[in-house]
């Protein structure tokens, strides 16, 4: 009987993990520009807003992103400029360590 029981919490642990784990890599977002810029960093692959505030001129913002099978990430940056001009850019393909700069 202790078995079956210990065999049945072993069993509904293991269907209680999820399916995949989510691999991250390591991202640096630079705002390269001399002012300060309001920018929304958003992981593509998760869904998820990582950053969504003023970034400092010639600041580099670490940020961890989600992967794709390949291990690549998405990232998709909305930016502010001045009241009515804004901005979207969205790279494909970034990998581990590199500097997504805008």
């Amino acid at each position: 009987m202790v078995r079956n029981l210990l065999g049945a919490i072993l069993l509904l642990l293991f269907l209680n993990l999820p399916a995949t784990a989510v691999e991250k890599i390591s991202v640096e977002v630079l705002n390269f520009s001399d002012m300060d810029r309001w920018v929304r960093v958003t992981d593509m692959i998760c869904g998820t807003v990582l950053w969504e505030d003023n970034l400092d001129a010639q600041r580099r913002l670490p940020v961890e992103l989600c992967t794709n099978d390949g291990g690549k990430g998405t990232v998709e940056l909305y930016i502010r400029i001045g009241c009515s001009k804004n901005k979207t850019i969205l790279k494909a393909g970034v990998e581990d360590g590199a500097t997504v700069q805008f």
